[in-house]
């Protein structure tokens, strides 16, 4: 898991925040589970944001953002596609014994 240290502030905010997230989920929620819905939000923003561009314009992007950001973006490439690897191995593989 992931740790990070917010300001005196903004966790009081967030900590506020969490009884409106309690009435909209209808539930008694945690501070871990009402970041873990914050968190959904900005995933859902940044979709919002990208979503709509073209193609080109996003590998422009990350083009740049590689350029200023390369260990980060790299090593996040490298391990999509090793995961994608990984996968087509275990798919590809060949099955030993009978099969209906």
């Amino acid at each position: 898991m992931t740790t990070f240290e917010l300001s005196e502030d903004t966790y009081r905010r967030i900590e506020e925040f969490r009884s409106v997230i309690n009435a909209v989920v209808e539930d008694e929620l945690d501070m871990e589970d009402c970041l873990g819905i914050i968190e959904r939000g900005l995933d859902s923003m940044l979709r919002d944001v990208l979503s709509p561009l073209e193609r080109d314009v996003l590998l422009e992007s990350l083009r740049q953002l590689a350029a200023r950001e390369p260990a980060a973006v790299y090593r996040y490439m490298a391990d999509t596609l090793n995961r994608g690897a990984q996968v087509n191995k275990e798919t590809l593989r060949p099955r030993i014994g009978f099969t209906e």
